[in-house]
């Protein structure tokens, strides 16, 4: 070989910006914060005015949305609200919880996994369920089969957006002088 360059990262700079990285990897809580941002509003938008899922699927529309017609969530108003938005309580709800490495969200109502997950409900006590419809009607079932409807996710916006900030972060942390 006539002629060789060799590159070592035992220079100052390339060891500062790397030892700047691997600090800013240990504790990104400032990262999961505004990445929890990004996931709460992406559920409030999602049950407030989208009602599809992170992936885009559309939700079951609830017989009290139907009925409703309107989108102003007031119950009693003549507008029940898009579904999942009759009080807008769910909504409201949704916190994120930022760590280290990671981000949580999430509604503590009891509810608000059955909206998520769907579920069937049953009588714990009793042989049916008695309960009144969003249009007056009564009912008794042996079981009622609640729909999942999907708010808490990444969607591909959200993906996107969280790459773009989680890049952003990294190229601010080398552009910054070592935490002493």
């Amino acid at each position: 070989m006539a002629v060789t360059l060799k590159v070592s990262f035992e220079d100052a700079a390339p060891q500062a910006a790397l030892a700047r990285a691997s600090f800013g990897a240990v504790d990104m809580t400032e990262l999961m914060d505004i990445v929890g941002t990004v996931l709460v509003n992406g559920a409030v938008e999602r049950i407030s005015s989208t009602n599809v899922s992170p992936d885009g699927v559309p939700w079951p529309k609830s017989l009290r949305a139907m009925l409703g017609g309107g989108d102003d969530g007031e119950p009693g108003a003549g507008n029940a609200g898009p579904t999942l938005h009759d009080t807008g309580r769910l909504m409201r709800s949704i916190t994120s919880e930022a760590e280290p490495t990671r981000v949580a969200i999430g509604s503590n109502l009891i509810y608000a996994g059955v909206h998520q997950t769907g579920a069937t409900i049953t009588p714990k006590t009793k042989g049916a369920l008695f309960f009144t419809l969003a249009n007056g009607e009564q009912v008794i079932a042996t079981s009622v089969k609640i729909p999942a409807r999907p708010y808490l996710g990444i969607s591909q916006d959200e993906r996107a957006d969280i790459e773009d900030l989680s890049l952003q972060y990294f190229a601010d942390l080398l552009d910054q002088e070592l935490p002493r």
